[in-house]
């Protein structure tokens, strides 16, 4: 109540000693317009502007012109929240700055908030990057900002917002008494308006907690479901992102030309396993930032999953060119495109350039996978075992190293790796079909998205499943080869359990303990 208080007193005091510039009729329109900005939302600050530009006109407009300049200082800085073009509305701030009285220092208003950088997902790193290189002189002064705004010619409100978004913006910059603590969000102050509560609620961290509260107090403020959906992301592989669904249509709808809220869509759609739907998502992102380098490998990446390999080739070249900070990842998908069609020279040029930029088990699986088609076999050992060391699960590196150690004719380390890889690609399988049970019996989620899940979880069932007895016959070929019949009949019993492969089963039970090998199973 006390905010409300301060917020609109000056007004009225203007209104009791100057009655004749604002009409009589329009006194409960500017009240609504301070409740408007109090409330907080986008549209409800779009609407209060242009209640004080409409009345602020004439003889009336030294009474108004600082809630005029006060608003568009906040559409700019909700704006540069949600990605959007923000020079007009920042524009408008600096020519209405020019009509106020020196003593106001409207310049230093718009220094704070010119500072205060866009949403971190709508922009690009280079972007962002460039911007934080920029303002790096102005940091040092952002303790003295923050002191300034504790009073001023701005309603508090107002200040209180300006303070919360450019200290929020740097958080890692040296602070009183503790020059490198990295301070959490702070609490809501008491009896905040919803305009206070929401930018505390992005302060650091997103606080679905705070957004719901907001949204609850003001139905309108549908900006909180683009935050409130960038956590719900973390479960949209497990769930589908139903809830974050309805936000980001939403916010899709309201806000077209936010490229946070289009990149979020696309991944979203592509997390929930539905990359044809994330493309356009992604395009319209790139539209909007032609070099958003999440954005660009989103794209390649679906492009990959839906095997339109030009089109993924040509998407992760302009990135290469682009020299984006992602570009390992570029790299890596261009690599196994090429690979998929067998042109094992540029993809080997590829995945050596991704893997020399950075360290994953998917890259080192993929280079050990090439270097075994080119028979380099020394690299592809090496690479090969740093995959599978790098991550437990990695059973298409246990299965290469089988390939690698048979090329050599060391039959027993073959068997051992094929045998390895056959219980990792078991492990799969019962993690598969639990997960497959537990979506079935699920009620919360999309239906699209369950029933995509369960045709997922059946045929990585049937895949792995497929790998555990081809990897079971591997292992029996070569350890019988190696002469450990022992080991080798027991393998050779559960491969015999794919009636896939029961050509070559018989054939090896036949000859088992003679000379001649068959050839071995593949996945």
């Amino acid at each position: 109540m006390s905010m409300r208080k301060v917020w609109l007193a000056p007004l009225l005091l203007s209104v009791a000693c100057a009655s004749t510039p604002i009409k009589k009729s329009d006194v409960p329109a500017l009240a609504q317009a301070d409740a408007l900005v109090l409330q907080g939302c986008y549209d409800c600050l779009l609407e209060a502007r242009a209640t004080y530009a409409r009345v602020g006109v004439g003889k009336a407009r030294p009474l108004v012109i600082a809630r005029l300049f006060e608003t568009d200082l906040l559409i700019t800085l909700r704006e540069k929240e949600l990605a959007l073009d923000s020079s007009k509305s920042f524009a408008e701030a600096e020519a209405l700055g020019k009509e106020l009285p020196p003593a106001f220092e409207a310049g230093r208003y718009l220094t704070i908030v010119e500072a205060v950088p866009g949403d971190d997902l709508g922009w690009t790193h280079r972007e962002t990057t460039d911007f934080r290189r920029a303002h790096g002189l102005f940091v040092p002064k952002i303790n003295d900002e923050l002191q300034w705004l504790a009073t001023g010619a701005l309603a508090q409100p107002v200040r209180q917002y300006l303070s919360l978004a450019i200290d929020c913006a740097y958080p890692t910059r040296a602070r009183p008494g503790a020059p490198t603590t990295r301070p959490g969000r702070p609490d809501v102050p008491a009896g905040a308006p919803p305009l206070i509560a929401y930018r505390t609620g992005i302060c650091i961290s997103v606080s679905n907690t705070i957004f719901a509260k907001v949204r609850e107090d003001v139905p309108r403020f549908i900006e909180t479901g683009y935050f409130m959906s960038r956590a719900a992301l973390i479960t949209a592989k497990n769930d589908g992102g139903r809830q974050a669904r309805i936000w980001l249509d939403e916010n899709y709808k309201r806000f077209p030309r936010s490229p946070s809220v289009t990149y979020i869509s696309g991944q979203l759609n592509q997390f929930a396993g539905d990359c044809k739907a994330a493309l356009k998502f992604y395009e319209e992102t790139l539209a909007m930032k032609p070099e958003h380098e999440v954005g660009l490998i989103g794209r390649t990446v679906c492009l990959t999953y839906l095997k339109r390999t030009d089109e993924a080739i040509a998407e992760a070249t302009h990135m290469i060119d682009l020299k984006t900070d992602n570009i390992d990842e570029a790299y890596y998908w261009r690599s196994w495109n090429h690979y998929t069609r067998q042109a094992l020279e540029l993809a080997r040029a590829d995945i050596d350039l991704a893997k020399s930029r950075r360290a994953t088990p998917s890259y080192y699986t993929l280079a050990g996978m090439i270097e075994h088609d080119q028979n380099d076999l020394n690299v592809a050992e090496i690479d090969l075992k740093a995959a599978r060391d790098m991550s437990t699960q990695n059973c298409t590196a246990m299965w290469y190293l089988g390939l690698v150690a048979l090329k050599r004719e060391q039959w027993l380390v073959s068997g051992k790796n094929f045998e390895d890889s056959m219980g990792c690609y078991e492990a799969n399988v019962k993690d598969s079909e639990a997960g497959l049970r537990a979506m079935e019996n699920r009620t919360d989620v999309d239906p699209d998205f369950k029933a995509r899940q369960i045709e997922g979880f059946q045929a990585a069932i049937k895949e792995d499943h497929s790998h555990q007895y081809a990897a079971a016959f591997n292992a029996a070929n070569q350890y019988a080869h190696g002469g450990d019949v022992a080991k080798a009949r027991p393998l050779l019993e559960l491969a015999a359990l794919d009636p896939a492969l029961s050509k070559e089963v018989a054939e090896l039970r036949r000859i088992i303990g003679g000379s001649t090998v068959p050839g071995r199973a593949g996945p």
